[in-house]
């Protein structure tokens, strides 16, 4: 399988491939979670369809336990392209880049190795796409789904061109499908050098330049949040990519990066991961924002401490009102679970 991806790739080169779909998914330091996501995939199946796995791993042996996996899926589902790459870049950033550049589907479909396709995901999006000729990226709703507590959000945020100028409030790059030939005219390839927040510069760019967006409201995907997310099990460490994202984009976005860094010690303290103690918590967030946390921030981290499940509950709820607002009216069938 691996000894043809060259000529895979000069097929592509030469145009002759009929791939309409690719699910590209990086991968690193999980082969665990990267099978129950291939899993989701493998009942999705459309016709012309190619699974990218980009191995981002640089342990070489959780690089041959992906290897295996895909080898045993492509044994068990013969009916689909698979492809595999391995790549040396330091981010996820880096190894998105690379399979976009291989992948041969007309579309790509972005999806994290920790999250989930739903029912019909893959078949009601290129429907769409292909019934929009122009649309440059397209994302749906998700069902996010937080670990070990019992709670399923449905989020969607519709796309609305004068709201959404600062960026896209899709929630998960594994809610996107792109036009691969439209990226790539544009030259829209994820900075390598963000370690996080990629899709936020991105999409940035994409608006920018005044590209197709379309949104649908149908709940395709599940996005997992748990422990192992990067999310919630890395502190902020390195905030170069702060720095980046402001000189790209002003400080106009400085709230929004605030409440990114805010949001990720609320998380670990949902999880029961977090090892620090709240004065230098206040400390590390203070040095990252130049500032001192929110009192919102100090609010929100007192409720966790007390009750994730009450935090989490109002959370739900707060979701709900903020879409109910944004989106003028919720869907009925997508109302609390």
């Amino acid at each position: 399988m691996y000894e043809q991806n060259r000529e895979a790739q000069n097929k592509y080169m030469n145009g002759i491939n009929n791939i309409v779909v690719t699910v590209l998914i990086p991968t690193r330091n999980r082969p665990r979670l990267l099978e129950r996501t291939l899993l989701s995939v493998v009942k999705n199946t459309v016709k012309n369809m190619e699974v990218l796995v980009v191995d981002n791993n640089p342990d070489p042996a959780f690089s041959n336990a992906v290897e295996k996996t895909l080898q045993n899926f492509e044994r068990s589902h013969p009916d689909i392209t698979w492809q595999y790459l391995h790549s040396a870049k330091p981010f996820a950033s880096g190894a998105r880049n690379d399979g976009l550049k291989i992948a041969k589907g007309q579309f790509v479909c972005l999806l994290d190795d920790d999250d989930e396709l739903l029912d019909n995901s893959l078949a009601i999006r290129v429907q769409h796409l292909l019934n929009n000729p122009g649309v440059a990226l397209l994302y749906c709703a998700n069902e996010a789904n937080v670990y070990p507590y019992p709670f399923k959000m449905y989020r969607y945020y519709k796309y609305d061109k004068v709201r959404h100028d600062r960026g896209l409030m899709m929630m998960s790059c594994s809610s996107i499908v792109i036009d691969k030939k439209i990226f790539i005219d544009n030259a829209l390839f994820f900075d390598e050098r963000l370690r996080r927040m990629e899709d936020y510069d991105l999409c940035r760019r994409l608006i920018e330049l005044d590209l197709k967006v379309k949104s649908i409201p149908d709940a395709l995907v599940q996005i997992n949040m748990h422990p192992d997310t990067r999310l919630s099990s890395n502190n902020l460490g390195n905030a170069d990519f702060k720095q980046i994202l402001i000189s790209k984009w002003g400080n106009e976005t400085g709230e929004y990066l605030d409440s990114y860094g805010e949001g990720l010690f609320i998380w670990r303290k949902c999880f029961g991961i977090e090892t620090n103690c709240y004065a230098d918590i206040i400390k590390m967030l203070t040095e990252y924002m130049d500032r001192k946390p929110s009192f919102l921030f100090k609010l929100k981290y007192l409720m966790v401490a007390v009750s994730p499940v009450s935090f989490l509950g109002l959370y739900h709820i707060s979701i709900i009102m903020s879409q109910f607002y944004k989106n003028s009216i919720l869907p009925q069938k997508y109302s609390v679970k």
